[in-house]
């Protein structure tokens, strides 16, 4: 992140757009184009489209890796080196995040070590090696870029080395209109659509030799947009304001790991948090983010990794059952009823799911128990839900996905986390099986898209002779179910609940904190 002295808050570098060989954008302000250091290259006209295209681009030379473990402090991660060494693999270490400035003289630090097992000579190789670690699906293989992309960008006739960026040339607030955004990259509803945008748009060569486009734009105002694109603008303001604080962890706590090598802070689709341009501000939006300024959520000396997802289903997940191995207090299981119960029965076992899944417990998320506001309609489809599949369809479906293993005969859950949500599944095929986990994985290889969550179980229906040749998935939620369920938090607001009693609800172990 930058630092803006003329306001004393930092400026976010949010990738709009990654990847493309072209990106058309329109001005609304005339604009200085410079390149990276600074150096006056053009003058833009007001009421323009312009095309970005590549000049010459080389690749970065990644190399693959897998990520074993993540560790805070320098002892915590030298033990962890000696025990993965052991095993036998060739670990490296390497220190992620920043240090970011966030007033004159004060800086928050989110920095911490990776653990990584390298010396593969392909991505399949990595994966291979992965898979044959016990509990694999707390470990992922990252392309770690070693030596760093080089090429240039052209517009108008000008060829600029590495990138540049537009600066607008009259104070603004929406100066640029940025075409053909895909939203929703993966998922059932991807498209792509114009966006509007404020402050800086800077335009460089990726890790791929492509373009991505970088707003670098006012942090609360960046949180503004936020707060609206997850959701609706529309959403009481007592959410709003939990969503923002909430997103303002996910900045300070993720910037510069989830994108490890790109050149921004975070990409502004749902593998960070969305982000839909500037243009998605409304009056609440920006009300939300002034009374929550500088604040966030604290634990343990660090501002918390605050995951969240739309509907949980209910029951809320813990950490380590969807990523990797670490227990993090603030991100546990939760009950998402009205009473918030401490303690309540885990529905980790087949006998458990199958009528937790048939029930209507009073649960925030639930619109048979709690009214849902009309902009919420669209979300009622998610608290239960059904897929079918015949043996030959999900198997074409895991076929791109994972492996060409053939009809899938059964889908046979191993391990559930507190929320029903799977951990890991074994496919039974004709001739063998396969086992894949965790959540995330489970969603993207049993779908077209994503299924909506892991919290599910399978009906198989079989012919006379006992052949399958039908599985219903029954499922609850949509999202991987860990810290703030949107949709409950939305109710919350809605029924009174202040943004401190929703943050307290879904994060308890957590302290709000203001740091500017």
């Amino acid at each position: 992140m930058e630092f803006d002295y003329k306001t004393g808050r930092p400026l976010v570098r949010i990738g709009s757009l990654q990847s493309e060989k072209s990106i058309r954008f329109t001005s609304h302000a005339a604009f200085n184009m410079v390149d990276l250091s600074g150096t006056l290259i053009m003058a833009g006209k007001e009421g323009e489209t312009y095309e970005v295209t590549i000049g010459k681009s080389r690749p970065a030379e990644i190399k693959p890796m897998i990520r074993l473990a993540i560790a805070y402090h320098n002892e915590e991660a030298g033990q962890q080196v000696k025990k993965w060494e052991k095993v036998g693999l060739n670990i490296q270490l390497l220190r992620v995040g920043e240090n970011t400035q966030i007033s004159k003289n004060e800086t928050i630090d989110n920095r911490e070590y990776w653990v990584l097992a390298s010396g593969f000579s392909s991505p399949e190789e990595a994966e291979n090696q992965r898979r044959e670690l016990a509990d694999f699906g707390s470990y992922r293989v990252f392309m770690i870029p070693e030596k760093p992309a080089e090429g240039s960008l052209i517009l108008q006739r000008h060829e600029i080395q590495s990138g540049f960026r537009l600066i607008p040339s009259e104070d603004m607030p929406l100066p640029f209109t940025l075409h053909d955004v895909r939203v929703g990259i993966g998922f059932h509803w991807d498209h792509r659509e114009d966006q509007q945008m404020e402050n800086i748009l800077e335009f460089q060569i990726d890790k791929k030799g492509l373009i991505t486009v970088i707003n670098v734009l006012d942090i609360e105002h960046y949180l503004a947009s936020v707060n609206s694109s997850e959701m609706a603008a529309d959403c009481s303001l007592e959410f709003l304001k939990a969503q923002t604080t909430v997103a303002r962890c996910t900045v300070f706590a993720t910037a510069g790991k989830h994108h490890y090598g790109d050149p921004f802070d975070l990409c502004a689709d749902d593998h960070c948090q969305c982000f839909h341009g500037s243009g998605a501000i409304k009056s609440t939006s920006i009300q939300a983010a002034k009374e929550t300024e500088g604040e966030i959520l604290w634990f343990d000396q660090r501002i918390c990794d605050t995951r969240y997802a739309k509907v949980c289903g209910g029951v809320g997940e813990t950490h380590r059952n969807v990523w990797d191995d670490r227990h993090l207090p603030y991100l546990d299981q939760f009950y998402d009823g009205p009473d918030q119960r401490d303690l309540y029965e885990p529905i980790n076992s087949e006998d458990k799911i199958r009528p937790f899944i048939a029930s209507s417990p009073d649960v925030f998320c639930n619109p048979a128990r709690h009214k849902m506001p009309s902009y919420l309609d669209y979300t009622e489809q998610y608290f239960r839900w059904q897929v079918i599949y015949s043996p030959e369809e999900l198997g074409k479906i895991v076929a791109k996905k994972y492996d060409d293993i053939g009809p899938i005969l059964d889908i046979l859950p191993l391990k559930r986390g507190y929320s029903g949500r799977l951990i890991y599944v074994k496919l039974v095929v004709e001739n063998g099986e396969a086992t894949i986990g965790k959540e995330l994985e489970i969603r993207r290889v049993l779908s077209e898209s994503h299924l909506y969550s892991s919290c599910f179980y399978v009906d198989k229906e079989t012919d006379a002779g006992g052949k399958t040749i039908q599985l219903t998935l029954h499922g609850a939620g949509w999202g991987h179910g860990v810290g703030l369920c949107q949709v409950g938090a939305a109710v919350m607001g809605e029924e009174g609940y202040t943004d401190q009693q929703i943050l307290k609800h879904y994060y308890a172990a957590a302290e709000l904190k203001k740091i500017y």
